[in-house]
């Protein structure tokens, strides 16, 4: 897994979307945002450490902790529409293919195998 740097939370609140360095650093990836003191995000993120980068690549922000929480905490809520917190992004091949909150193994993994499905049709 791989935080957001600094420079690409700043990019999300500026232009309101995931920067291209993150979306396009791999065939799958997901991107989630969310809040430390989560015990949602803490039992994922003990599940999503496992999974091999050449899989899935994973980046996260823990956006409490950081000097523009409440600017990132607005665009995350109102580019997205969604409040709470972990809140997963999931790009294949470049593109948004889906979104969700909590979830778990076989869930997270689904989002992925869901868009093969539809781009080997």
């Amino acid at each position: 897994m791989t935080e957001i740097t600094d420079i690409q939370a700043e990019s999300i609140i500026n232009n309101k979307e995931i920067p291209d360095e993150i979306v396009n650093s791999s065939e799958k990836v997901a991107v989630i945002l969310t809040q430390d003191w989560c015990p949602q995000w803490k039992f994922m993120e003990t599940f999503l450490k496992k999974i091999p980068e050449d899989e899935v690549k994973i980046y996260f922000l823990s956006y409490n902790r950081k000097p523009y929480f409440r600017e990132f905490m607005f665009v995350k809520e109102t580019t997205w529409n969604n409040h709470q917190v972990p809140f997963i992004l999931y790009f294949n091949k470049g593109q948004l293919i889906d979104s969700s909150n909590y979830c778990g193994h076989k869930t997270f993994n689904s989002y992925f195998e869901q868009s093969e499905l539809v781009t080997e049709s």
